[in-house]
């Protein structure tokens, strides 16, 4: 998935243009796979264009005090996990919003549907079921699953953003792959698929 508002994103220039535009080049460079990460945390388009935004801005702020363009990477995912962090601390002191559930006659029509495709289908259910089970896992487990498996980063990239030793990741990435595997699997017994 690729960020849709990237020809909007203009710094504006200044007497220190060069600063501002190595800091757009660098942030440019990494702002699809920030943003596929937004989005899946927050599940919203307008959602994860705040979190991007809100990175970008403190990204901005704090540029000077990244020593090593090698690591904007590491950086830039820390401060977007952070900020999501921060984001999530605050909506839970918001009044929750109910979710309206599929009901079985909107499936059921969907299924009678001219241009029914059964793998279609069930691609879409089987990866309802893997967001659904992402979604239920802690939140530092679902970070290392997301930057690992989706976005590359390695171990010590992953240990930078969430601060942590590259032993926890590995544990977390274990523990957080076991899970989904056991959710998973728990799914496709009930539909007999295994």
């Amino acid at each position: 998935m690729e960020y849709s508002g990237r020809s909007q994103l203009r710094l504006i220039q200044s007497p220190g243009f060069e600063i501002h535009t190595r800091f757009e080049e660098l942030f440019l460079h990494h702002l699809d796979a920030l943003y596929r990460t937004a989005l899946r945390l927050t599940k919203k388009d307008a959602d994860a264009e705040d979190l991007l935004q809100e990175t970008l801005i403190k990204a901005w702020k704090h540029f000077h005090q990244l020593q090593d363009d090698s690591k904007m990477r590491s950086w830039l995912f820390r401060i977007l996990m952070n900020t999501f962090y921060n984001f999530q601390s605050s909506k839970k002191r918001e009044l929750p919003i109910a979710d309206v559930e599929l009901n079985e006659d909107l499936v059921s029509s969907s299924l009678s549907a001219v241009n029914y495709d059964p793998i279609e289908v069930f691609e879409k259910l089987m990866e309802d079921e893997v967001e659904s089970a992402l979604d239920k896992l802690h939140p530092e487990f679902k970070a290392v699953i997301l930057l690992y498996d989706i976005e590359g980063l390695s171990y010590e990239e992953i240990a930078e953003v969430c601060q942590c030793s590259k032993g926890t990741v590995a544990s977390r990435l274990y523990r957080a792959r076991e899970i989904l595997r056991i959710k998973l699997e728990k799914y496709a017994k009930k539909h007999g698929y295994l």
